[in-house]
């Protein structure tokens, strides 16, 4: 049997061959009717739109990529691009995907994102945390004109950006705890600099705060990544007289790091301290317990992110504002009511 073409798509439908183009290219001013029509026709006669005579005819490479530090266990972005993928299948796209190592400095990251536009004129990136925040990186895709859409970005001044509700996420971790009886909480972040870390600080503030509580400057410990280490600084946290009854991590990578001193000094979770991550990493169910942390949609994000970039090159789109992706609260058993 022949290979179906756009012209037996449009008799199928009722439609022109034009009409077909403008669907598969999900232009706007489509009729819902039309737009249905032609989309039953295309799946009826497993039609299969020809990319090299679409990227001809409109000078566009129908090629997005995903940029992302890449590091063992990056879940994170694991699920950014699953979400990403499932929005390029549906619009007629391919994925680019580009990891660097935490290691590369900036600018040569620069160099071969330059060289990356120029050698498979990719339409616009997707550019994942902590990438998103590097300024040489952003500074040298925008000056090549290609659309961007940033993924959980402190600056959202210059191009799309799309995160969850993770102030609200920390203010769920904390609360949980409170309503637990645990008045003493402890908060541990190494993500400074970072939108998560500048986010989920100020929810474990709002949380305190709702409550009545005074943040104790003692039982916070805040840094950059690489400046210190999470075992001091965890193990300074613990090792208080006045030391906290539950600590909210700002990722579970430091909830696991958590149990790990909490165990040296013979403390029990959660009889003698409760922990909360952040993330769902799939290593929390591991730890034992298993671990209460926050759950962002991060595939829904990917997913989310390739669908607005693909419309912002096609559509040509102002920016415009983006609703907010809500976080889930997960109880496992690494939290319990206050003993004392």
């Amino acid at each position: 049997m022949s290979k179906a073409t756009i012209g037996d798509v449009a008799k199928a439908a009722g439609v022109s061959k034009k009409t077909v183009s403008r669907v598969l290219n999900n232009e706007p001013g489509v009729r819902k009717e039309t737009r249905d029509a032609v989309t039953t026709a295309i799946k009826k006669l497993d039609y299969i739109p020809n990319l090299n005579a679409r990227r001809l005819r409109t000078n566009q490479s129908y090629l997005i990529g995903v940029l992302y530090i890449d590091y063992p266990t990056n879940f994170y972005g694991s699920l950014i691009l699953n979400g990403a993928i499932k929005a390029c299948d549906k619009l007629g796209y391919d994925l680019l995907i580009r990891p660097f190592a935490s290691e590369n400095p900036a600018g040569e990251i620069a160099t071969t994102l330059r060289h990356m536009v120029e050698r498979s004129n990719v339409d616009g990136f997707i550019v994942v945390p902590p990438l998103c925040e590097d300024q040489a990186v952003i500074a040298a895709l925008e000056e090549t004109g290609t659309p961007i859409v940033k993924i959980a970005s402190l600056d959202d001044t210059s191009s799309y950006c799309l995160h969850s509700d993770e102030v609200e996420g920390a203010q769920l971790a904390v609360e949980h705890l409170i309503n637990l009886g645990h008045s003493k909480i402890g908060f541990l972040n190494y993500l400074v600099g970072h939108a998560a870390g500048k986010w989920r600080y100020e929810g474990y503030q709002q949380a305190l705060t709702k409550y009545g509580i005074k943040e104790n400057p003692d039982w916070v410990a805040q840094f950059v990544y690489g400046e210190n280490t999470l075992e001091q600084a965890c193990r300074k946290l613990l090792c208080q007289e006045n030391r906290p009854t539950a600590i909210f991590t700002a990722n579970d990578a430091s909830a696991a790091v958590v149990y790990r001193i909490a165990s040296q000094l013979k403390l029990r979770i959660p009889y003698d301290l409760s922990v909360v991550g952040f993330d769902d990493d799939p290593a929390a169910l591991n730890l034992w317990p298993p671990l209460t942390t926050i759950k962002q949609p991060v595939a829904e994000l990917g997913y989310n992110a390739a669908t607005i970039l693909i419309e912002q090159i096609i559509r040509h789109q102002a920016k415009r504002e983006l609703p907010l992706s809500p976080s889930e609260l997960v109880v496992r058993n690494s939290t319990g009511p206050l003993l004392e």
